[in-house]
């Protein structure tokens, strides 16, 4: 998700956020905090790679994937902590 070109990330991130959507994706991403903190942790550098050259379709699903995790009860907190820091980058 990290590498690659604009469209290649693009459809990494939005084939992560269908995973997301699913309840049992959403668990298994959730089921441990490794797995969370590895998928969060590309996210909010992803975000930071967007100062240098934007790209809206990107973005979007960036945070519709961030929306997802922030359902879990377990790591709501922490994901409004992560969008907290990404707006005031």
């Amino acid at each position: 998700m990290e590498t690659g070109s604009e469209l290649s990330k693009t459809v990494a991130t939005f084939i992560v956020q269908k995973i997301l959507l699913d309840d049992a994706g959403l668990t298994y991403i959730c089921a441990t905090a490794e797995r969370f903190y590895a998928l969060s942790f590309v996210l909010s550098s992803m975000v930071t790679k967007l100062l240098e050259a934007p790209s809206v379709r990107l973005l979007k699903h960036i945070v519709r994937c961030y929306l997802r995790l922030s359902e879990h009860q377990r790591y709501d907190f922490i994901i409004f902590c992560v969008l907290c820091y990404c707006i005031t980058l």
